[in-house]
């Protein structure tokens, strides 16, 4: 099945998003960050759901907050780690009442980051213990994943991206988890968890680390449940629209039967570029 994030077309409230892409016959809509609360969000969201007979996935950082936080379970930070945990739980009690039955959300991060640090450059000077974060985040992730569990929602989890600008920052040190096959095994010996796997995260964390794209692709492509899709020039995350002959287009078409798992396209662009991007990849 094919998914479209909200995050694909940027207005401040996320049912201009969801009425705009179900005006244009795309019912099934990934939930995710990159718009402002507001009191009436939940109503809102089941009203369009009940008017266009929508279909809800439930990714990251949503739904939003009054005022933002920093989403990360492998936080040394206690009140960081308190927060993202509560977020999780308000998340789940929230998908609940929507009935939407699938979370995705993020490997953590061995840093302490700003909230307007995310997807761009982190100049932190904070750095956490390595095993300490990695306690922390399974312990959080453990007790989220059993919360899920109670309440029929199937849980994924998604690797990060590692730009060449953040390395550099990081004096050449990987301060995140699970950006490529080397770090998801380190994380697959002390969790058990179904991948979400980012090709667009992929294809810039291979290059910074300076990997092969496609041997990346060819250990991870048949591990993921699901995947997220958009391209980019393999130095940022740039979200951009699909190309037929990009590297991540023909990865993805290599190493998966696109009937037979669950996408979501992360494409940044307007309602023709979101279409395309859709025959393409169906096609």
């Amino acid at each position: 099945m094919i998914y479209v994030s909200s995050s694909c077309l940027k207005n401040k409230y996320i049912v201009e998003t969801v009425r705009q892409l179900a005006e244009h016959g795309i019912k099934n809509i990934e939930l995710s960050g990159g718009t402002e609360y507001y009191d009436d969000l939940e109503n809102d969201l089941k009203r369009q759901q009940r008017i266009y007979g929508l279909n809800y996935t439930c990714h990251a950082y949503f739904p939003p907050h009054k005022n933002d936080i920093v989403v990360n379970l492998a936080s040394c930070n206690d009140d960081i780690y308190r927060e993202s945990i509560q977020h999780y739980k308000d998340c789940i009690a929230f998908l609940n009442r929507l009935e939407i039955r699938t979370l995705s959300i993020h490997a953590g991060f061995f840093i302490e980051i700003s909230s307007d640090e995310i997807g761009k450059l982190i100049k932190t000077n904070t750095i956490y213990n390595k095993e300490n974060s990695y306690e922390r985040f399974i312990c959080a992730y453990e007790n989220i994943r059993e919360l899920c569990l109670q309440n029929d929602i199937r849980l994924y989890l998604e690797n990060n991206v590692l730009s060449e600008e953040n390395y550099r920052q990081f004096r050449y040190r990987n301060y995140l988890m699970m950006t490529d096959s080397g770090t998801i095994a380190e994380m697959k010996k002390k969790l058990e968890f179904n991948l979400l796997l980012d090709y667009g995260h992929l294809y810039v964390s291979s290059g910074t680390l300076g990997l092969s794209f496609q041997e990346e692709c060819e250990k991870l492509g048949r591990e993921a449940g699901w995947i997220h899709v958009s391209d980019n020039n393999g130095v940022k995350d740039l979200h951009l629209p699909l190309n037929q002959k990009s590297e991540i287009m023909k990865e993805v078409k290599r190493n998966h039967r696109i009937e037979d798992i669950n996408i979501t396209l992360e494409t940044v662009g307007t309602i023709k570029e979101i279409s395309d991007s859709i025959h393409l990849i169906s096609g």
